[in-house]
């Protein structure tokens, strides 16, 4: 006999848009969320343990400890054990995966890769199931109430993590909504790049010999000597964008990591 998919969740609608606005499993595996794979293991005492996401068609690891280099970052949701998992709000614990008619005819169950596999779900304040924290042994293995409380802890962390990450996101976007707006009050026809041009001036950032040439053409600022001097017109323009301290260090982190900046914009043109 073959493994055999879970069934769809009634709710899986909605849980779809709940994992798709945390926007994490498109990036690299992140950092920030290794420490729980650590700790998992290290609570477990199993020698791997890995945090995934689950969409409509695959599984994406955010993060892991002890996963062995070969196997990939997103496998087809079909073919994985945490499809089970999101059925549920509790945990899913399988002491000896070969003994359990769901897992027994599962590739790696046969080959003896794993024999042990704990799944513990990530789930949002709003109840949906984004995903898991796992833990997995090639051997059996029990855990106690205490380590099971330890690692549901861990992995609502987890989720509180991604949604504090979607928070943050969401207020950078509207944030670069509202300067898009009032920058294309004030200058017609304006490009994306060139909004960028005049972030990245306003928040104390390098900029090259065009970058200069295209401020001075706008009248944002003016050059003595080599030196660039804000404009009469710069300092309203800056002023009406209400770029505080805090509004300008987070400015400077999307503008310093460019790719997250590029992404936003071009969600923002979806």
């Amino acid at each position: 006999m073959n493994f055999k998919p879970a069934p769809i969740l009634k709710n899986e609608t909605q849980r779809l848009i709940a994992v798709e606005r945390t926007a994490a499993m498109y990036k690299e595996a992140d950092s920030l969320y290794e420490i729980y794979c650590h700790l998992a293991r290290e609570i477990s005492n199993c020698p791997v343990s890995w945090a995934g996401l689950i969409d409509e068609e695959n599984q994406y690891c955010i993060a892991s400890d002890g996963m062995p280099a070969e196997v990939d970052k997103k496998i087809s949701r079909q073919e994985t054990f945490c499809q089970y998992a999101i059925n549920n709000q509790v945990p899913l614990i399988v002491s000896n995966m070969s003994k359990d008619f769901r897992f027994k005819f599962h590739p790696a169950v046969k080959n003896n890769f794993v024999k042990f596999y704990a799944a513990f779900p990530i789930i949002t304040k709003d109840g949906y199931v984004l995903g898991t924290l796992c833990v997995s042994d090639n051997r059996v293995r029990v855990l106690s109430k205490y380590k099971i409380k330890l690692l549901k802890d861990l992995a609502q962390k987890i989720a509180y993590q991604l949604e504090i990450q979607e928070n943050f996101r969401n207020k950078n976007a509207e944030t670069i909504i509202e300067v898009l707006e009032k920058i294309s009050n004030r200058i017609e026809n304006i490009s994306i790049n060139n909004v960028k041009i005049i972030l990245k001036y306003f928040s104390n950032q390098i900029i090259n010999e065009n970058e200069k040439l295209f401020l001075i053409n706008n009248n944002l600022c003016s050059s003595k000597n080599k030196e660039l001097k804000i404009t009469p017109f710069g300092n309203e323009l800056k002023n009406e964008l209400s770029l505080n301290i805090g509004i300008l260090k987070r400015m400077k982190n999307l503008i310093n990591d460019g790719t997250a900046l590029d992404d936003l914009f071009n969600e923002l043109k979806v």
